[in-house]
């Protein structure tokens, strides 16, 4: 399948349009949203024809929701979404180690959200479809293969149904299509697939009459390495969680084939797993057990690339960076990589130039999260106390002094560059 080829026909300027965005999910509807904001035309080309509102929480940390208050998504936010103030830690046994203060309660201009990401597509998609236009999406459209030329880029895109093939143009072509990106495929053919360290995830929804705790707290319990719990609330009567197990022995391998969003889980299957994981505060089987959906998949990533940007052609979000969801980036990662886009396309234009600039801007940075959440993020805490002591203790301090603790979670903010001060002094983007 050709990817790469510059001829000398050439389509008429009113024929092309600056950004054709391959993918409809957050990565691909916050660029459509930030790059028109910045003055660029935008098409978004999706396979599925219908967007569903699917999916369980999605954590956005204070630097991603700077951009989406900044795209005039504040108000939207605070009506889907809730504001965590607090990450609490817990051994298996629902012992408290840690508490770490998140968002404007650790010192940020912003908050960090968590929300159904269903609930989040669909506010960025009513934007999108006020402020840029009904026809901005194009649904049912699959990437098949693009040819780059001395100007633009020419991409067809098949119907799945009918098995119509239209061809687009535009000046630079984004592939925001997932980690099973087709983008990516016809950039690095050979890359293989994508990689598992033998983690298998349920993850669920339940619906509550009251929120535990204050309703702002996010809960890490166990040991990422072995099994782990997360529960943190997406509104006012929903919790996500997330049942974390090693299936495998630890070691990077090619997954097994399996869809992430169709393989539906059963609560049978996963009461057993958290009968012995017991809060003062949560009845983890009834959590299970009241669950509207559960669905299982592996953990799943791919190794940093050399390069995203090739010529007119570059990679965003899941097809650029996937990172396990160890340490809550994978979103704000994809939200941000817009900002990168603006900040470059100023400076060069919407070139092959300014893709370059861009994948220098981004893809260092990315990487190193990438990195950090396979080391666990900062629920490298759980696993820190879990392999010192597996049995209830009696003092924390027996197990690890407090220097010790803030010293693993400060590790975790240094390598990542976490910075209240850092971000609160940033200027916008527009």
């Amino acid at each position: 399948m050709e990817t790469t080829v510059h001829d000398p026909q050439e389509a008429t300027s009113t024929d092309i349009v600056d950004t054709l965005i391959a993918g409809g999910g957050i990565a691909g509807l916050v660029a459509a949203l930030t790059l028109h904001r910045a003055g660029y035309s935008v098409r978004i080309h999706e396979r599925m024809e219908k967007i569903e509102p699917n999916g369980f929480g999605v954590t956005l940390q204070p630097y991603s929701v700077k951009l989406l208050f900044e795209l005039g998504l504040e108000k939207e936010m605070e009506n889907v979404g809730i504001q965590p103030l607090m990450a609490e830690f817990y051994t298996r046994h629902g012992q408290l180690i840690y508490r770490d203060p998140r968002g404007k309660n650790a010192k940020f201009n912003w908050p960090l959200y968590t929300v159904h990401r269903g609930k989040f597509q669909e506010v960025l998609l009513r934007h999108i479809r006020s402020e840029i236009g009904q026809n901005t999406i194009r649904l049912g459209q699959k990437l098949i293969a693009f040819r780059q030329r001395p100007s633009h880029v020419e991409v067809d895109f098949v119907n799945p149904t009918t098995g119509k093939i239209n061809t687009e143009r535009g000046k630079i072509l984004i592939g925001a299509d997932g980690i099973h990106s087709t983008v990516r495929r016809l950039l690095f053919p050979n890359e293989g697939p994508t990689l598992w360290d033998g983690i298998a995830v349920w993850r669920g929804v339940t619906p509550v009459k009251n929120l535990y705790l204050d309703g702002r707290t996010i809960i890490f319990m166990g040991n990422p390495n072995d099994r782990e719990l997360i529960i943190f609330p997406v509104d006012e009567s929903n919790l996500n969680w997330a049942l974390a197990i090693r299936k495998e022995k630890a070691g990077i391998r090619p997954t097994p084939i399996i869809s992430d969003w169709d393989n539906l889980g059963r609560k049978e299957d996963v009461l057993p797993l958290v009968s012995d994981l017991k809060l003062s505060f949560i009845d983890t089987e009834d959590l299970v057990r009241s669950s509207t959906i559960i669905n299982e998949f592996l953990m799943t990533d791919r190794d940093p690339l050399p390069q995203w940007s090739h010529d007119r052609v570059t990679l965003i979000g899941d097809a650029a960076h996937p990172m396990y969801p160890n340490g809550g980036n994978g979103a704000s990662q994809a939200i941000i990589d817009s900002r990168g886009l603006v900040l470059a396309f100023r400076e060069f234009g919407v070139t092959p130039k300014g893709l370059q600039q861009y994948d220098e801007l981004r893809r260092p940075t990315s990487t190193i999260f990438v990195k950090m959440a396979r080391q666990a993020g900062p629920e490298k805490l759980l696993k820190f106390v879990d392999e010192r002591s597996r049995e209830p203790f009696g003092n924390l301090s027996d197990i690890a002094s407090p220097e010790e603790l803030e010293e693993v979670v400060a590790d975790y903010k240094r390598a990542i560059n976490w910075s209240a001060e850092k971000l609160n002094h940033e200027p916008p983007l527009f």
